[in-house]
């Protein structure tokens, strides 16, 4: 999985988005790409961020959501070239298993924080697109008809 995102330069991606019905993903989130130093703490104690990276995450809950919350511009791996603003959390806590089974707690804030909630909803069965605002969704309806019906399209051949 993590060959798969390196080829399509993401920072995350979910089992099902290569066909595995399992709970479980993979982030890596450089630190160069955060506003500034973030808050990471791994089982209570502060990690820095590279140190994690890449993270497995298996069996994933997200405790109790913080606010504030922020708008940000996310994308997908499952819709090429598709962006729009999803309201996030700023910080999260995480409880998952690493991929010797061991369970973890991670407390995370800024895209490190968002990434991690992207790929927990693609678990939970819910998109990036699911959680715009109606009029923004408007905007990118017409990107994503297309690639649906270039979707449907590739099945057919």
């Amino acid at each position: 999985m993590l060959e798969t995102m390196h080829d399509a330069s993401g920072i995350g991606l979910a089992a099902q988005q290569v066909g595995e019905a399992l709970q479980f993903c993979v982030v890596e989130v450089p630190q160069e790409l955060e506003e500034g130093p973030i808050k990471c703490i791994l089982d209570g104690r502060p990690t820095p961020q590279d140190l994690l990276m890449p993270l497995s995450i298996a069996n994933p809950v997200i405790g109790q959501k913080t606010n504030p919350t922020e708008y940000r511009e996310e994308g997908c791996l499952s819709f090429p070239e598709i962006r729009g603003d999803v309201e996030r959390s700023l910080e999260i806590s995480v409880t998952y298993q690493d991929l010797k089974g061991n369970l973890h707690t991670l407390e995370c804030e800024g895209l490190l924080a968002r990434c991690i909630q992207h790929e927990v909803d693609h678990l939970n069965g819910t998109l990036f697109i699911d959680r715009m605002d109606k009029k923004d969704l408007l905007a990118i309806r017409p990107g994503i008809e297309a690639l649906k019906k270039e979707t449907l399209n590739m099945r057919k051949s």
